[in-house]
């Protein structure tokens, strides 16, 4: 599928003649292709710029594989990273129990995360104009309760974090992370645990391995009606 695929020539010298094979799993607006030890995103020109700078933050602090190129032709970008090991918390449902506390406790792990030099904290604005994209009018309530709180993954449903084993591995997928309000990504994560269960039975449990200290259910639920997650 290479040759069908006009790819700037810096990834080529990292990928070789490996075949790629695209992955439809998640829901990102870019094609996404496997290439042997590495993953390949490409999306219109621009649009992958912050991915790549986020990929490369994450990776140096040990939460997501390391970014190996990115590159822009006139239409296009280009985003290679190494592949995360391991799996996708998709794909490990058969222990509903573990996989909810597992969750909770990596999510924390990531909030917790020293990020004062961050180069993105825009994330409580950008949630507020993807609402605004979505339904059509500005969202109506105050915001400022939001806090810029903690390093957050922005969309952190289940096919963008990955175990080894029972070990977290890695973070994908990072084109809407930086500083923001961490609600967020509990409130993706609750959404995307029981959509993918089925049931919503687990999600005290993610809460409580992700401690309810750190949890202010007003914030929660602003989060999540700004999201437009029912939880």
């Amino acid at each position: 599928m290479t040759a069908s695929i006009r790819l700037p020539e810096a990834i080529l010298r990292r990928i070789g003649s490996v075949p790629l094979a695209q992955d439809s799993l998640g829901r990102s607006e870019a094609a996404v292709y496997e290439a042997g030890e590495f993953f390949l995103k490409i999306a219109p020109r621009d649009t992958l710029r912050r991915a790549a700078l986020m990929q490369d933050y994450f990776a140096r602090r040990g939460l997501s594989a390391p970014l190996a190129a990115f590159e822009q032709d006139d239409s296009r970008d280009y985003l290679l990273a190494r592949t995360v090991p391991g799996k996708n918390a998709c794909r490990l449902l058969e222990d509903p129990a573990w996989l909810s506390a597992a969750l909770g406790e990596t999510i924390r792990a990531l909030h917790e995360t020293d990020a004062g030099d961050c180069p993105l904290a825009d994330c409580n604005e950008r949630a507020a104009e993807a609402y605004a994209r979505e339904t059509g009018r500005p969202f109506g309530e105050d915001l400022s309760p939001l806090r810029k709180d903690a390093l957050t993954h922005g969309d952190c449903c289940l096919p963008n974090v990955f175990f080894d084993g029972r070990r977290f591995s890695g973070f994908v997928d990072l084109g809407d992370a930086g500083l923001g309000d961490r609600h967020f990504d509990l409130c993706s994560a609750l959404w995307s645990l029981g959509y993918n269960l089925g049931t919503k039975r687990y999600n005290e449990r993610l809460l409580d391995a992700y401690g309810r200290g750190a949890v202010d259910s007003e914030r929660l639920a602003l989060c999540a009606r700004l999201s437009l997650y029912d939880l």
